[in-house]
């Protein structure tokens, strides 16, 4: 009997398993990214004066420019939230076991490297959403113990937005594509490059429907308007900094001496867990596997492991929902923006100076600002 080779064999449903549709998913999104930041590269200026300026004229002015930078934004929130998938499927299933060990630990790394995409990314523009960013992400780097007020000062004295060019679009590239080829490349040239690319884009083509259809509808606010939007128009439409953002809500809701906790020492603990997994619940030969699966002990084990991932990943969801129903999604710039004047389009001379701007160490008055532009001011 021959092999069918039609073409709707190479991209039939039944060769999608929902164990990696997600993390297929979140690989096209990320070629996605890659393809409409090269385009974007050509037009950024990553200077203090020219760098706003350049973001405008390429959203006005080039071939798509609106588009693509627009799909690069709404790409990297589903992007993000394909990946929460993929992790707590492979969570629940203990994909971690055996032979897949370093795909469990490599793709823990490369979420890592997805949030300094999102930081890195997000202060690109250099507009006011970016510079309250970065002083957001200067804040939090003060609560790793030890070492953490020398970072905070390294990043203050360091920061240019040359620096985070080269770091967003070469350094966290170069690193991705290393522990891609650990994680699936690898994988997928033994088992058909070319199959998987069409098979999976065809099984993905419902989202980036969807991307496209966002980026045209609810573009990202980049001209000054002559009538300025409100801070809060456009609410509850996805933006990929409400990961971030959401993030710090304990500055909002919790007094000083809770922040490092809930700020490091939770999301510190979480990562170790997650490196660890592999070597807590190794994979028993099937014979033991049957001689224990109908014990009380292996089934209390389970019952707890089961729980505290659902516990986990439900806290994570509400914390997302709570944080980003009032983000101000239509951003700094809505209010900030060079029509009226200059000094409120760009961050200020002041932007590194405590000194000059003590209003870059209150950390409750930045976070509250952002969900509150309109009040809290």
């Amino acid at each position: 009997m021959h092999k069918k080779t039609g073409f709707w064999n190479r991209i039939k449903p039944g060769k999608i398993h929902v164990r990696h549709y997600f993390g297929g998913l979140a690989f096209i999104l990320l070629l996605g990214q890659l393809f409409t930041g090269l385009y974007m590269i050509f037009y950024y200026e990553p200077s203090l004066k020219e760098t706003y300026k350049t973001v405008q004229y390429f959203n006005n002015e080039a071939f798509l420019g609106a588009l693509t930078r627009n799909i690069h934004r709404y790409g990297a929130f589903f992007m993000g939230v394909a990946i929460f998938v993929h992790f707590f499927t492979g969570y629940f299933r203990k994909d971690y076991q055996g032979g897949r060990k370093k795909y469990w630990l490599t793709g823990v790394l490369l979420s890592i490297l997805f949030v300094s995409f999102l930081i890195s990314g997000t202060i690109l523009p250099w507009e006011w959403k970016g510079y309250w960013m970065m002083e957001m992400f200067n804040n939090w780097l003060k609560h790793i113990p030890v070492v953490g007020d020398y970072l905070y000062n390294l990043m203050m004295v360091t920061y240019t937005p040359t620096r985070n060019f080269v770091i967003h679009d070469i350094v966290l590239p170069i690193i991705t594509f290393v522990l891609l080829e650990i994680h699936c490349i690898a994988r997928f040239r033994r088992r058909g490059m070319a199959d998987y690319f069409i098979r999976q884009t065809f099984a993905s083509i419902p989202l980036i429907v969807a991307v496209i259809a966002m980026s045209i509808l609810f573009p990202v606010p980049t001209a000054d308007p002559e009538i300025i939007p409100l801070p809060m128009d456009g609410m509850y439409i996805p933006a990929p900094e409400w990961f971030f953002v959401t993030f710090e809500l304990p500055y909002w809701y919790y007094t000083p001496r809770n922040w490092q906790m809930f700020l490091f020492w939770i999301p510190f603990l979480f990562l170790v867990l997650a490196f660890i997994l592999p070597y807590l619940f190794t994979r028993k030969k099937k014979a033991v596997r049957q001689d224990e699966s109908g014990s009380k002990v292996a089934r209390r084990i389970n019952f707890v492991y089961i729980g505290v991932g659902g516990i986990v990943c439900t806290l994570m969801v509400v914390g997302l929902l709570w944080g980003s129903v009032s983000s101000p999604w239509m951003g700094c710039n809505s209010c900030h923006n060079i029509a009226q004047g200059e000094r409120m389009g760009i961050p200020p001379v002041s932007y590194k100076d405590t000194k000059r701007n003590p209003v870059l160490l209150d950390n409750r008055w930045m976070i509250r600002h952002w969900y509150e532009p309109q009040v809290v001011w």
